[in-house]
């Protein structure tokens, strides 16, 4: 018997189909489908689904996919994509991406299978049945035990009717789900030669019409971008970060101005329609601000673009403010609790100003007996400093007034140092 198994593919074959003006025209200005005559297609996604199977592999070379309306053919693949069926259950494999072509009617796919193989499990073992015993899909050292026939999958190809005989290819980019039958595709060729044959069942169905989602970023009044490594930095340096809302992978594209005019945008083309996040990642080591503050949702629908306007309202690089403690010239620490103070036990505390305070302890990494306590990757702005002494002890930092005024700018290192003048245990 075949050993069970549930495999369910996910194969994604986004064709963002880009039609230009100068392409030929599929259909006609009066033909079905033309719809006044569409001058730009904007893509075209295939999704494949897979039903489970009893099988091990189920691997296929596709030669090519394409598209068919009333004129010419307009290939899909720029290279052959080979793959295995069942081991795709969890995954999106993408086979074209940004491709040209025109807008119009629609009324079938042909995919060209060029090669293919499959395994299976019987009573003796498994056992492999390829299009060929040199087909190149096959794993390395494989025993071919007989032969998988595929009638005219290399010539003519697999005809697949799109959803309702035409899907128009218009301003919005459309989604067609194929359903890929594994167990109905594979079967023993008639009178017992024990030979297999592959007659793919393959189904067009839930056609939707994606979205786009436009992201824009400008300057906020007054906002001037910081030199990074010796370079002017500018919104170019950004990034616009697009993710499903429901979980799923995230998309980064640059940002350009194409128009010059200060809005810099990032268009995220053939999106299923629902609930995104977006957000924009700056360059590393640059503290930023936006209005709204993000994430923000964007609700992509069907032949629409959502379109969200951010505006950076700072940006700088970090500070850090530094304190350094140690001992006065014969200064001791006293006991408290029995126990010795050490300058370990003090603390330095930062206070932004109407922010919530940060404490770090003093340590001595060099073993110099200078104590130091660090506030990393600040906003530029004003602060407070302060030093915290161990409980049951009173310090005195020769004619330093507590706290210490600090105002941080872009980029800089701010120190200061407390040498300990007196100390002594609390009564």
């Amino acid at each position: 018997m075949l050993r069970g198994s549930s495999r369910l593919l996910s194969l994604l074959l986004p064709f963002a189909l880009l039609a230009c003006e100068d392409s030929p025209s599929v259909t006609g200005p009066d033909e079905p489908g033309n719809q006044g005559g569409f001058g730009t297609g904007r893509g075209f996604t295939l999704l494949l689904t897979d039903a489970p199977g009893d099988f091990l592999a189920a691997v296929v070379t596709i030669e090519d996919i394409r598209l068919q309306g009333s004129g010419q053919a307009v290939s899909l693949l720029d290279e052959p994509f080979t793959g295995d069926l069942l081991e795709l259950r969890n995954e999106v494999a993408t086979l074209v991406q940004e491709k040209e072509l025109p807008a119009g009617g629609y009324s079938q796919l042909r995919a060209i299978i060029s090669g293919g193989y499959i395994e299976v499990e019987t009573e003796t073992g498994s056992r492999i049945y390829a299009s060929s015993p040199d087909y190149e899909g096959l794993p390395a050292d494989a025993d071919v035990y007989g032969t998988l026939h595929m009638p005219s999958m290399g010539q003519s190809g697999l005809k697949i009717n799109l959803p309702g005989g035409q899907v128009v290819i218009g301003e919005g980019e459309t989604i067609v789900m194929l359903d890929f039958d594994v167990e109905e595709s594979f079967g023993h060729e008639a009178g017992n030669s024990g030979k297999w044959v592959m007659h793919p069942m393959i189904k067009a169905s839930n056609v939707t019409f994606g979205g786009y989602a436009l992201a824009r970023l400008q300057l906020g009044q007054g906002v001037v971008l910081p030199d990074l490594a010796g370079q002017l930095l500018t919104l170019a340096g950004f990034k616009a970060r697009l993710a499903p809302a429901a979980g799923g992978d995230t998309i980064d594209l640059a940002l350009t101005d194409a128009d010059a005019d200060g809005i810099f945008e990032a268009l995220f083309k053939g999106l299923k329609p629902g609930d995104y996040t977006l957000t924009f990642v700056g360059p590393a080591g640059l503290l930023v601000g936006f209005s709204p503050t993000l994430p923000v949702t964007l609700t992509v629908g069907q032949n629409q673009t959502a379109t969200q306007l951010v505006t950076l309202t700072s940006a700088a690089q970090p500070g850090t403010v530094t304190a350094t403690l140690k001992l006065g010239t014969g200064i001791t620490l006293p006991t408290v609790g029995g126990s010795a103070v050490t300058l370990g036990q003090f603390k330095a505390q930062l206070t932004p100003t109407g922010g919530t305070a940060r404490e770090v302890t003093f340590t001595d990494a060099n073993t110099d007996g200078t104590f130091e306590a660090s506030f990393a990757d600040l906003t530029p702005g004003a602060y407070s400093l302060t030093l915290l002494a161990p409980a049951g002890m009173t310090a005195t930092y020769g004619t330093v007034t507590l706290p210490v005024a600090i105002t941080l700018a872009s980029g800089i290192t701010e120190t200061r140092e407390f040498v300990i003048s007196a100390a002594a245990a609390t009564p």
